[in-house]
């Protein structure tokens, strides 16, 4: 198993657990991150893993905005929307939508 797949893995188990400190639900926010940083790294299979745990994630955004709520202010966030994880009271008032893009891999023959 890959490190990437290691972080991705337990950023998946972090993504539905509510019953962890919450202090352990932010430090899955800076994990989350973390992999963004590598995305460009990541195999085809590691990334569908990710964007899955990325769905648990969305789908339990209320739960867990409240639970990290307790310690993580939010509306305080100044990261960019694009790691949207650091926004899910938004995720989870509806104010953050999501869509499924479809990319092309660039021809690397050229």
């Amino acid at each position: 198993m890959s490190k990437h797949s290691k972080r991705i893995e337990n950023y998946g188990i972090s993504a539905i657990d509510t019953e962890t400190s919450p202090f352990e639900a932010v430090d899955m926010l800076h994990v989350r991150s973390k992999i963004e940083t590598v995305i460009n790294e990541l195999t085809n299979e590691e990334r569908l893993s990710l964007y899955f745990h990325d769905m648990k994630l969305i789908k339990n955004a209320k739960q867990m905005s409240i639970h990290i709520g307790e310690v993580y202010d939010f509306s305080l966030s100044d990261q960019s929307i694009n790691e949207w994880w650091w926004h899910l009271d938004q995720v989870a008032d509806g104010e953050i939508t999501f869509n499924l893009i479809p990319e092309m891999k660039p021809d690397m023959g050229i």
